[in-house]
């Protein structure tokens, strides 16, 4: 039986770690050995984020401290895959010390991690470095945007496998008649690439009436993260702070219009979520979430950094009589519903050549 180790040092609750653990859990439906190993600073956080799934507390996930207990867990895989800048130098590692039994090792792209750092940093070399430290080595991506950027700036062949949503939570709901529009967005202020304070002068415009009666609503953060970044939330606009993944669904359940307002986006997940639960979303243009949303048929693309698009979107989104809004819903909808994470999990078991 293939055994397949995902490592994954992060705590979650984050877009990455959701795609890993519902595909881990998908593959191992379907007969795969699959397991997450997570370091031991986050094990805590992990359990927490991902308690719902059996396998999270029943030897699916194990715990590593440094190099050489990773070099133990996969002394028997068949495959390790980094699903971080971070993890494939910690895997490069044990691959060195291997001896004996050699695993092969994967990368699963889940964003292009050099952006996320300044240019000529320290932390900028070790994830340019992480293309290379890998011998042998398949990278797989979820998005043309996200396998171009690995070609063309390291020239590895990047397959290019299914997303995954977990339609059994993302899913869409009768919303009550004569509810107010509700427009909803994730604000991250330790991350600029997100852009939070675009998106919070965004929602305060809207909150402010500037496109027309609605609710808006913030999550992702707390009061005190936004007070500690010197951001100001705006008047009328409310926020619900940080939120697990059933609680962000139940919220898109009931979202009109969901905005991501970052720079770029690798995949886009919370608005292929949003739009799984029948939210017309706005995206950035820039990135991978061209690849399933098609702008005024599925959902709206925008330049992101230049407010006026963004406002121009927004109007176009709110002025949508009650039948074009219906047709744009359905198209969302229609566009994820093949985002499973048995689809996503055959597809990256064929890119590592086990299916």
């Amino acid at each position: 039986m293939a055994r397949v180790s995902f490592v994954l040092p992060v705590g979650g609750g984050g877009g990455g770690a959701h795609s890993v653990v519902q595909e881990v859990d998908a593959m191992r439906d379907l007969g795969i050995e699959a397991r997450v190993l997570v370091n031991r600073s986050n094990v805590e956080s992990f359990r927490s984020a991902y308690d719902r799934f059996a396998w999270v507390g029943e030897g699916g996930m194990e715990v590593f401290d440094g190099p050489k207990d990773l070099a133990t867990l996969l002394a028997d895989a068949e495959v390790a895959i980094a699903t971080t800048n971070t993890s494939a130098h910690s895997i490069a590692e044990t691959q060195k010390a291997a001896r004996g039994h050699a695993f092969r090792p994967a990368y699963y792209v889940q964003d292009y991690e050099p952006l996320f750092y300044r240019a000529g940093s320290a932390e900028h070399a070790l994830a340019i470095a992480s293309y290379s430290v890998l011998r042998d080595c398949t990278h797989f991506a979820k998005t043309r945007w996200l396998a171009g950027m690995v070609e063309a700036a390291h020239g590895h062949a990047t397959a290019l496998v299914v997303p995954s949503i977990d339609h059994a939570i993302y899913r869409p709901a009768r919303r009550p008649p004569g509810a107010p529009r509700l427009v909803a967005a994730m604000v991250r202020p330790a991350t600029p690439r997100r852009a939070p304070r675009r998106t919070l002068r965004m929602l305060g415009r809207l909150a402010a009436g500037e496109f027309g009666p609605v609710a808006v609503i913030a999550f992702g953060c707390s009061a005190e993260e936004l007070e500690a970044a010197g951001l100001v939330l705006p008047a009328g606009v409310t926020l619900l702070g940080r939120l697990k993944q059933l609680q962000v669904a139940e919220l898109l359940r009931r979202t009109d219009a969901f905005l991501d307002l970052s720079d770029y986006q690798g995949f886009g997940r919370t608005a292929a979520e949003a739009m799984a639960c029948g939210a017309v979303v706005l995206a950035p243009a820039l990135g991978g979430a061209g690849d399933f949303i098609s702008d005024g048929v599925s959902g709206f693309l925008a330049n992101t950094t230049d407010d006026a698009a963004v406002a121009e979107a927004i109007r176009r989104m709110l002025s949508l009589s009650e039948g074009e809004h219906r047709r744009i819903r359905l198209a969302a909808l229609e566009a994820v519903a093949g985002f499973t994470p048995i689809r996503a999990a055959i597809s990256e078991l064929r890119a590592l050549g086990l299916g």
